[in-house]
């Protein structure tokens, strides 16, 4: 249940402390974009000098800043976008202690927003936490060490000419929301995928590894649930944000992915109640048919049963001189009659049970 629980620091640390997550090690990798309509400016960003040198010679005066950070491992650096970006240091802190839960929060005049990237990999979900701080003009996202999860968003505007290079930072923040939330969708029809084909094995060829693999289902379920829910309660904050960060007409964009976000989350329910389904379907045709190994086995031994009292009857050694020792011991066809009523004996009981339907 690791996954389950958030990276926290050691009790009695102060509050913003900024701690290195595990595994992240290493030089952060930082993007530089910006862009008003026709004119876009991208860089890659070699250190904070850098970036503050960029920064005071935007170009133009009023395009939007969007600064990209892949890699938390540097504390030099998070410490000096904190500084630079004016950034609270609760929300800093959030930022290097991976899997917390979605949300989104207003600092003074800043909004600060957590989400999960899903993605499935080799049987197993994969989160990435991305955090995003949304100022007037600027963005701020950053992520762990890993694909850049927000390349294609980038490639898009560098490409494009149309709505998103025309908008402010409000409408880029929700661009890299609405890849974020919908990046659930392939993740959850993966699950769909698995889940018809454990529907098609416990129905033609039950085995002992699907209850295995319905407990590790389940379990992911219960993963993408504890992402999915809180983060459908973030974009509907940020939908009804009053500190004048998003605007009217972004918040209509918004409610798309809140409304995907709400599917996303329909979905998982649906799976999870399918996923009990399955199980109580595998053990109920686990339980039939043991109970029809069970009957089959009961009938050969009730079967048995008259016969061993027959043959262990005449298996018993008395003198034949006695009329009442056994006299049909010396018969000439003696042996062929005990076949004969053992054999009427089986068929008799195969009969009544058929009769009663117990075979």
């Amino acid at each position: 249940m690791r996954e389950l629980i958030k990276d926290y620091a050691p009790p009695g640390t102060a509050p913003g402390a900024l701690t290195a997550p595990k595994g992240e090690a290493g030089q952060a990798k930082i993007h530089l974009l910006e862009y008003r309509g026709e004119q876009v400016n991208t860089v890659e960003i070699a250190d904070l000098t850098h970036l503050q040198q960029q920064l005071a010679d935007r170009y133009p005066s009023s395009a939007v800043t969007w600064v990209h950070v892949v890699g938390l491992g540097d504390l030099k650096i998070l410490q000096g976008l904190q500084d630079l970006f004016k950034l609270h240091p609760l929300a800093m802190e959030d930022v290097t202690h991976l899997g917390q839960r979605p949300k989104a929060e207003n600092y003074d005049a800043m909004m600060f927003v957590v989400l999960q990237h899903l993605a499935f990999l080799k049987n197993e979900i994969q989160t990435t936490q991305v955090a995003l701080f949304v100022g007037k003009d600027f963005v701020l996202s950053l992520q762990p060490l890993g694909p850049d999860l927000l390349e294609p968003l980038r490639a898009r505007i560098l490409s494009s000419r149309g709505r998103l290079r025309e908008r402010d930072a409000d409408y880029l923040a929700y661009a890299i929301i609405d890849i974020i939330v919908d990046a659930a969708f392939p993740v959850l029809e993966d699950f769909g995928e698995r889940l018809d084909a454990l529907e098609q094995d416990i129905v033609g060829r039950p085995s002992p590894r699907i209850m295995n693999t319905l407990y590790r289902l389940r379990r992911q379920l219960l993963r993408l649930r504890r992402v999915l829910w809180p983060q459908r309660e973030a974009l509907s904050r940020l939908i009804h944000e009053e500190e004048g960060l998003v605007s009217d007409e972004v918040k209509v964009y918004l409610r798309d992915s809140s409304d995907h976000a709400v599917q996303a989350m329909d979905v998982v329910e649906n799976y999870r109640e399918m996923a009990a389904s399955l199980l109580d379907v595998h053990i109920s045709n686990t339980t039939n048919r043991l109970t029809d190994v069970m009957r089959v086995l009961t009938v050969i031994a009730t079967v048995f049963m008259p016969l061993n009292f027959v043959v262990g009857l005449y298996g018993m050694n008395f003198d034949r001189s006695s009329p009442w020792n056994m006299p049909e011991l010396g018969w000439r066809f003696g042996y062929l009659m005990v076949w004969g009523v053992l054999l009427v004996i089986v068929i008799a009981m195969l009969v009544y049970f058929r009769r009663k339907r117990w075979i």
